[in-house]
């Protein structure tokens, strides 16, 4: 991108928008929480109000520069790096809860809100938003739409999409729309909030959702089962979801990660010998019935060999094991220098062959792998781990790591992403999953929301 391009458009944003929205420190701004970059942005601006959003994208589109939304920058993927040097969109000043509608039960937010902001203001009102990404305290549900943002209890309730009713869109040429309704359902058109929600910010800049809740549970209680294996573990994921217990999550840790964990000592309760995999099962509803599928997931995990099942009713010590749990990317990141982390996601049935799969990857090029995640829904985060210092040949290595997992995951019957998203990191192993003419389907779709091509321009699918 010619200076003279990102000088004259830096002139105009100052004086139709005030100079005050440019932020001065891009650094910040050249990296997300995954392996990508640095890529310096040339220009950073944060909006202060939605109302200033379209203009600059109109400008954008006017100069021919193109333009990275981000929201928290919590993603994995790059989805939110200006690798093209242009604009990155710093949408975390726009934080208002519009409107907590309790009759109608949805919320109306701004993109910059984040997750745990929204569930603290719904709660308060007896009302429940489940979607609960891993970072939900630092991420942004603009970032959740954007990437279709799962979590624990999308085992139960679904992702991000499943509680998207509307949304606020600019799209690339700067004009603002509201696709999408209030009620719950409604076929009008076709479903372009669905189109946008997972969009990495290719296709429009959102500036508002309009977002369903459901009762909050009056009642949650938490199982902690240790297992022997993975494969005891992941039976005892299939009997929970077949045995009448509806959990809200279960959530798996392999043997990397309870090893770890064993020797932390920052587990709610004490392992047993033997534990190389652990389950967690959350469940919620009312008391009475609460009661009886606890005993039940307890009896269906002993069934699946369980070696031991800890019960955690009470709020501290529930809060206590799933911090751990949230916690386990940054745990693994603390003992190792360097950490890949994948999203793949395969069929029910296929997830022990997926773990199985990933630990044999691991072990064939000599680089640690620890597997953690949604088994609730077949989303597991596989991370290989090293120091980039260990060997002249440790950085091939985790490549074909990570291209061998991506094609035993197809060969599985599985997504290269189950929620991350795509971004810079990904997009070279498209082909793998969609077809040359399926990817060109979806980036005519593209044109036509951004002409230009200036919106993320290059994330999700690969050149050519």
């Amino acid at each position: 991108m010619a200076v003279l391009d990102l000088a004259a458009l830096h002139e105009r944003i100052s004086a139709e928008l005030g100079s005050d929205v440019l932020v001065r420190d891009r650094e910040p701004y050249a990296r997300d929480d995954g392996a990508e970059g640095p890529y310096m942005p040339g220009l950073v601006v944060r909006p202060r109000e939605r109302a200033e959003v379209a203009p600059l994208v109109r400008l954008c589109h006017a100069f021919g520069v193109p333009l990275s939304p981000r929201g928290a920058g919590t993603g994995t993927v790059g989805g939110c790096l200006a690798d093209h040097g242009g604009v990155v969109l710093d949408l975390g000043g726009l934080r208002s809860i519009v409107d907590i509608d309790e009759r109608s039960m949805l919320a109306v937010v701004e993109p910059g809100v984040l997750t745990a902001e929204l569930h603290r203001a719904v709660e308060a009102r007896g009302l429940f938003y489940p979607p609960d990404p891993a970072s939900l305290k630092i991420c942004s549900v603009g970032g959740n739409v954007a990437t279709n943002a799962g979590g624990p209890r999308a085992c139960k309730y679904g992702v991000t999409g499943n509680f998207v009713l509307g949304l606020d869109v600019v799209t690339g040429t700067g004009a603002s729309h509201e696709v999408g309704h209030r009620s719950i359902k409604g076929v009008t058109g076709y479903n372009l909030a669905g189109l946008l929600v997972g969009s990495e910010g290719t296709l429009g800049v959102i500036t508002r959702c309009i977002l369903r809740l459901v009762p909050r549970p009056p009642f949650a209680v938490t199982l902690l089962a240790s297992f022997a294996d993975e494969a005891a573990a992941c039976d005892a994921v299939h009997r929970c979801l077949t045995g009448g217990v509806a959990p809200a999550a279960l959530e798996l840790a392999d043997r990397t990660c309870t090893e770890l964990l064993a020797r932390s000592g920052t587990l709610a309760v004490e392992l047993p010998p033997g534990a190389r995999a652990l389950l967690w099962v959350e469940l919620d509803g009312d008391g009475a019935g609460l009661d009886r599928a606890l005993l039940r997931a307890a009896d269906l995990c002993r069934g699946a060999g369980a070696l031991a099942v800890a019960e955690a009713t009470d709020p501290a010590t529930r809060e206590a094991l799933w911090d751990v749990r949230r916690a386990l990317s940054h745990t693994l990141r603390a003992h190792w220098p360097k950490k890949i982390s994948e999203d793949v996601a395969v069929p029910l049935a296929r997830l022990p062959d997926l773990a199985a799969a990933a630990r044999e990857i691991g072990a064939r090029h000599r680089v640690d792998v620890a597997s953690f995640g949604h088994a609730g829904d077949g989303n597991l985060h596989v991370n290989f781990l090293y120091d980039p210092k260990a060997s002249r040949d440790i950085g091939e290595r985790v490549d074909r790591c990570v291209a061998d997992l991506f094609a035993a995951t197809i060969a599985l019957g599985g997504t290269l992403s189950g929620e991350h998203g795509i971004g810079l990191s990904k997009r070279p192993y498209m082909p793998l999953e969609q077809s040359q003419e399926l990817r060109a389907l979806q980036l005519a779709l593209k044109r036509a929301w951004d002409p230009q091509n200036i919106l993320n321009p290059g994330k999700v699918f690969p050149p050519g």
